[in-house]
C-alpha cells in the first residue's frame, strides 16, 4: 500500500502515515527501511500487519528529490534536526519548517510555528535593507515573500491542526477581526491528545 509520512517522533521513535484508502496507520522506527529518517510528506510503501499498524515501511522511488529534503541538505551544516526537540536551537526550528516546505499535514508546536516567524521577520528586514542599499526595492523583498510564502502557510495548518482546527481557517487573514483570532489560535498550547491530524507535537 502506498501512502505518506504524517508525523515521525525521533524520541519516541514512533510515527504515523495517511494511507491512499485514506486510513491511518502507526508504525514503529523499527519497521523504517531507508537509510534517513522519515520526514513529513515523505511517499512510502508498505504493509498493514496483523494489529492494523504499518509494517516494512519504504520510501516510495523518487521520494529523495522533493524540495524539502534539497533544502535539508544544503542546511544541515547549520542545524542539527537529528537531535531531541527539547535540545533544538532557534535556527533548527526554522530549518525543520523548511524542511517541511510545502508539507500541510501533521501537527507543529508553538515553538516550531514561532521561531519560523522570527526569522521571517529578520529575514525581511535583512531584505529591506538590500533593497535600500542597490536601489532594487522592492524586488529582493518581493522575492523573500514569495520563497517564504509556502512554508509560512504550511506551518500556518500545522499549527492549527495541533490545537484541533482545520488550516484552511488561515483565511481568516484577510479580515482584520480574523488576524487577531489567528495569532491567538496560534499562540494556544498543544492540545494532548490524538486529532485526526495525527499525534500531539509535543
Amino acid at each position: 500500500m502506498k501512502g505518506s509520512i504524517l508525523d515521525f517522533s525521533i524520541q519516541h521513535n514512533t510515527g504515523f502515515i495517511s494511507g491512499d484508502d485514506n486510513q491511518r496507520y502507526s508504525f514503529n522506527g523499527a519497521d523504517w527501511r531507508s537509510e534517513r529518517p522519515p520526514s513529513r510528506g515523505d511517499r512510502v510503501d508498505f504493509i498493514v500487519n496483523t494489529a492494523g499498524e504499518a509494517s516494512e515501511v519504504y520510501l516510495t522511488s523518487g521520494s529523495s528529490i522533493y524540495l524539502g529534503e534539497k533544502i535539508s541538505s544544503q542546511l544541515g551544516k547549520y542545524s542539527n534536526l537529528d537531535q531531541a526537540e527539547e535540545n533544538y536551537s532557534s535556527i533548527d526550528w526554522f530549518v525543520k519548517c523548511l524542511t517541511n516546505y510545502a508539507n500541510f499535514s501533521g501537527r507543529a508546536r508553538r515553538k516550531e510555528f514561532w521561531f519560523f516567524m522570527l526569522f521571517c521577520v529578520i529575514l525581511g528586514i535583512v531584505a529591506e535593507v538590500i533593497d535600500t542599499v542597490l536601489g532594487t526595492k522592492p524586488l529582493v523583498n518581493s522575492l523573500l515573500n514569495l520563497a517564504l510564502l509556502v512554508p509560512s502557510l504550511a506551518v500556518g495548518a500545522r499549527r492549527l491542526h495541533d490545537v484541533g482546527r482545520s488550516g484552511w481557517w488561515q483565511l481568516l487573514t484577510l479580515t482584520v477581526i480574523g488576524k487577531l483570532v489567528l495569532i491567538w489560535w496560534w499562540a494556544t498550547e498543544t492540545k494532548q491528545q490524538n486529532n485526526e491530524y495525527g499525534a500531539p507535537a509535543k
